[in-house]
């Protein structure tokens, strides 16, 4: 009995780390072309770091494609933590983590979104959750700061399936 107990507490423990993984990427590509009016950088320890000084056609962040071999199912979610000096623009949509998902029958789900506030603050955590109505077999993942002005930084990027 004291064998079934621990291996069952073992099962969940290996479970619950398990739904925990970030599945968020590592790597990113950068989103909009740097110029003199924006710049994205991607720092070593992962810090994104994003200007744009005419919010114009500005365009900074990432972009970065996730294909699952096995469909997520149930609910994701996802954000991240952003600082902003002197952000100005229309921020919904724009200022944000932004995914598309592609179901396995091929049917797309458009911008779903955990927007940023505007203005100046320090690092603030924006979350949001999706009930899956289908298996997700792709994401296109992106941290936004586009349409916008100013700087901003994200860091710890995060998508959790559970």
């Amino acid at each position: 009995m004291k064998k079934i107990f621990a291996l069952a507490l073992i099962c969940a423990a290996v479970a619950v780390f398990a739904a925990e993984k970030n599945l968020a990427p590592t790597q990113w590509g950068i989103y909009g072309k740097n110029n003199a009016n924006q710049n994205t950088v991607i720092r070593k320890d992962g810090q994104i770091d994003c200007q744009v000084k005419n919010a114009k056609g500005g365009m900074a962040g990432v972009s970065w494609g996730l294909t699952f071999k096995t469909p997520l199912k149930g609910t994701l979610t996802f954000g991240a933590e952003s600082k902003a000096e002197k952000v100005t623009g229309r921020t919904p949509h724009n200022y944000c983590v932004y995914l598309d998902l592609t179901y396995t029958d091929g049917k797309r789900l458009y911008g779903q979104v955990a927007n940023f506030n505007g203005g100046t603050h320090d690092w603030e955590k924006k979350s949001a959750t999706i009930k899956l109505a289908k298996p997700v077999k792709q994401i296109s993942f992106y941290v936004l700061f586009r349409n916008v002005a100013g700087k901003a930084s994200f860091r710890n990027v995060f998508l959790y399936n559970k």
